[in-house]
């Protein structure tokens, strides 16, 4: 188990390692709003014509985190330091919770965003009980992301798979995207997964330690409007017996180079 790990250990190291430009200034959004997102003044170092790519947003969820700053969390939950478990619940496709990310009015025209979200799941949960999750962003109308499957769908379904529909109370015309290939041949549940978000191109990229660096790829119909503001948001599936442990949530959103 531990050297089928490794290279993707080594993965997260590569996408860990970048060169970021430091803009500590406050700014305001369209309602005159001051505030600051990492530590880049997106509209100040790009009127400057510097700072036109580099880190805007970072932030470690943990439990602790989430319980104190998630705009909404699920009420069918227990929480420690440790661990948020999300329990039964009979609305299929119910958000689980909501973070906000950027607010809107930051971005008024079209910008190209990555976003990187790291998750660190309950693996015993996921080898043994249905326990399929959607994760992604939303600009409130429109959502992206990717489902992730429980070990029991690993026999017809991809570890993990695109995913959009229309956000709210649940995630409504749910579409999911190549749910069934390209399969992985490890049968284990990795409880690590990563996945970047290219909006501008309306792609999202899949990564897990299976088959020593398994990498899904998938293609949105949606293209989610910056100048809404960016949520990062959790769904549960549409089985009333689904249960979810998280650890740790990792969020990193970086302007790329034009």
């Amino acid at each position: 188990m531990q050297l089928k790990i490794l290279p993707f250990v080594s993965f997260l190291a590569y996408l860990s390692i970048r060169t970021t430009i430091s803009c500590p200034i406050l700014f305001k959004n369209n309602h005159g709003k001051s505030f600051k997102i990492g530590e880049i003044d997106v509209e100040n170092c790009s009127a400057q014509g510097k700072c036109q790519q580099g880190l805007i947003y970072q932030q470690t969820m943990t439990p602790t985190w989430l319980e104190a700053h998630a705009s909404y969390i699920y009420r069918a939950r227990k929480s420690t330091a440790d661990q948020i478990t999300f329990t039964t619940g009979h609305t299929a496709n119910a958000v689980l919770f909501r973070v906000a990310l950027i607010p809107p009015g930051l971005f008024k025209k079209p910008t190209p965003l990555t976003i990187e979200i790291t998750l660190a799941m309950d693996i015993s949960i996921g080898q043994s009980t249905d326990s399929d999750i959607i994760f992604g962003v939303s600009d409130a109308s429109k959502f992206v992301g990717f489902m992730i499957a429980d070990k029991s769908n690993y026999h017809d379904h991809a570890p993990c798979y695109g995913a959009e529909g229309i956000p709210g109370k649940t995630l409504r015309y749910l579409k999911t995207i190549r749910k069934r290939e390209p399969r992985t041949r490890d049968s284990f549940y990795p409880g690590q997964f990563v996945f970047t978000l290219k909006l501008d191109e309306k792609r999202g990229y899949c990564y897990t330690a299976q088959d020593g660096g398994y990498v899904k790829t998938d293609g949105y119909s949606k293209q989610l409007s910056l100048n809404n503001g960016l949520t990062l948001e959790a769904y549960k599936d549409d089985d009333a017996r689904e249960r979810y442990g998280i650890k740790l949530i990792k969020v990193a959103i970086t302007k790329d180079a034009v």
